[in-house]
């Protein structure tokens, strides 16, 4: 009797106690997020999206696993400086994102690791210390801002030449003859003085 009791006991036990670890390995169990994530890399100073720039993409549960790369890929921006975050590094709860050869507008200039679950559902921003720029957070996206080298940045607009100015045409005016006024008097008769008649220039 005293065995059987026994182990009926333990029997009980072990049914009370496995729900328990099931449960726990559940929550242990890593959650799959489908959801795309999009990075965008920023000019910190302007705004302009930097185009065509590697980056170098970290995943993992704590910061060491983030400073040793044990999860990681390299990506490229597209045209509009966006890239897609690799599916293998969705599932992580932390991220960090290096721009090669260049450095971030962040405090320390480096990477800076972010959460993924903040950049599902609300959206990210990195700090922008290269200048005023502010983008609007949209969830699912991460903006990075970014120093830019010169041949990062989009040509300047050309400015429109200027239209030479045409000068308006000469007022052309008509110069008519004086009148002689002299011509439409009387003659005047000059009568010689006396010094020209003294000097006998007169007949």
């Amino acid at each position: 009797m005293t065995i059987a009791r026994n182990l009926s006991l333990a029997l009980s036990l072990g049914t009370l106690l496995l729900p328990a670890r099931v449960g726990r390995t559940q929550i242990d169990l890593p959650v799959m997020h489908p959801e795309p994530i999009t990075i965008r890399i920023l000019e910190g100073k302007g705004g302009a999206p930097l185009a065509h720039v590697h980056l170098q993409v970290a995943a993992g549960y704590d910061d060491r696993d983030l400073r040793l790369g044990l999860w990681s890929e390299e990506v490229v921006t597209d045209g509009q400086g966006r890239a897609s975050l690799p599916g293998s590094l969705k599932n992580f709860p932390l991220v960090a994102v290096w721009v090669a050869k260049h450095k971030l507008c962040a405090a320390h200039g480096r990477s800076t690791y972010m959460n993924l679950d903040n950049i599902r559902t609300e959206g990210l921003n990195t700090p922008n210390r290269c200048g005023t720029t502010v983008v609007a957070e949209t969830p699912g996206v991460l903006n990075v801002f970014a120093r830019a080298h010169p041949k990062d940045l989009p040509p300047p607009a050309a400015k429109p030449a200027a239209s030479a100015a045409v000068k308006p045409p000469a007022r052309c005016r008509s110069k008519a003859p004086r009148a002689d006024h002299h011509a439409q008097r009387d003659p005047i008769p000059i009568e010689p003085s006396h010094e020209v008649a003294e000097a006998g220039w007169m007949p």
